[in-house]
This record gives C-alpha cells, structure tokens and sequence, in this order.
C-alpha cells in the first residue's frame, strides 16, 4: 500500500497517510483540526550542485536546529 503526503490548507500539519491506489486522488482529513487536505508532492531526496561544484541538499523541512537543511541528529 503506497504511502501519500498531504498538507492541511487550514492549519499548516504536513502528514502521511497509507492508502490503497483506489483513494490515491482522494482528500484526507487532517489528523489535528479534521480538515480535507490534499495530497502533496513527495520529495525523497533532491540535490543540487553548489558555486563550488560540491552536491549539497535543497527543498524539504528542517528542524529548528539546522541551518543546511538537513540534520544528522534528527533525521529531517
């Protein structure tokens, strides 16, 4: 069973929700306020090369204490 994103339009909660292919264009309901959100583009891993020609990591969410965008403590 595939595994969607979604993001709530009323109160900002990205979640993740398994779902049959069935539902796969369905809205879910948010976990927090229970409003329909739709479903997002999922990025598993985007790089990019910087000025220097070295590969760094672009797009995605962070924790408060990372600053490059990716976090080897957290996971995000």
């Amino acid at each position: 069973m595939p595994l969607y994103e979604y993001r709530c339009p009323e109160c900002d909660l990205k979640f993740e929700q398994l779902r049959p292919f069935s539902q796969a264009d369905e809205e879910a309901a948010c976990p927090q306020c229970q409003h329909n959100s739709p479903r997002i583009l999922s990025n598993f891993a985007c790089f990019s090369k910087d000025e220097s020609g070295l590969s760094t990591s672009i797009g995605g969410d962070s924790c408060s204490s990372c600053s490059s965008g990716t976090c080897s403590t957290c996971g995000m």
